[in-house]
């Protein structure tokens, strides 16, 4: 069973982060199960959600130990996780600007969040389509959203020049895991 723990602010996009992959999981066959927890702050306050994904029926979806916990600010504690991902100076693990990509790459920081749902999709390990992501992604901005989440997939150590950091190699197995890559639809 894979278990990833999202954690960050009101409005750095950790709900859709984690309803989009919950999601994407669920249209690949998955049994999902995502609990969210979070102020009543609209925002700045604290946001988590825990996801647990199997080929299995779930039958307990409490976190108490992540595969994966991306970290898009410091608000959360009392969390571990084999493998950390984590915005710009939140960690010594993985370390990527998700915020800077997405201005750099994208135009505004609000798809720094895509990237980092890229990353985590990469890290999990499943194969995903254009059309997959197409239909689970949000429809504003959904090219950008698309092009976002592939550029978060495709990163690589080779892109340390960048500012990313990994002191850490992928060590994650899951169980149901089918490795692949994310195939960019050829268009019509």
């Amino acid at each position: 069973m894979g278990k990833i723990v999202v954690s960050g602010e009101g409005g750095q996009g950790v709900r859709v982060i984690t309803y989009t992959l919950a999601t994407l999981l669920a249209n690949l066959g998955y049994q999902v199960s995502l609990l969210y927890d979070y102020d009543s702050a609209v925002r700045l306050g604290m946001s988590v959600a825990y996801l647990s994904f199997d080929r299995e029926p779930i039958v307990n979806p409490v976190v108490d130990e992540a595969d994966i916990l991306l970290l898009l600010s410091d608000k959360v504690e009392g969390v571990s996780a084999k493998k950390v991902v984590c915005e710009t100076g939140l960690c010594n693990d993985e370390e990527i600007p998700f915020s800077k990509l997405g201005v750099e790459k994208f135009g505004k920081d609000i798809f720094g969040n895509m990237i980092a749902l890229g990353r985590l999709i990469a890290l999990v390990g499943i194969k995903v389509s254009g059309e997959d992501l197409a239909k689970v992604l949000p429809a504003k901005f959904r090219e950008e959203n698309t092009s976002a989440v592939l550029y978060g997939y495709q990163l690589k150590e080779e892109d340390l020049q960048q500012g990313l950091h990994s002191t850490k190699k992928r060590d994650l197995s899951f169980a149901s895991e089918r490795p692949g890559d994310i195939e960019e639809e050829e268009p019509n």
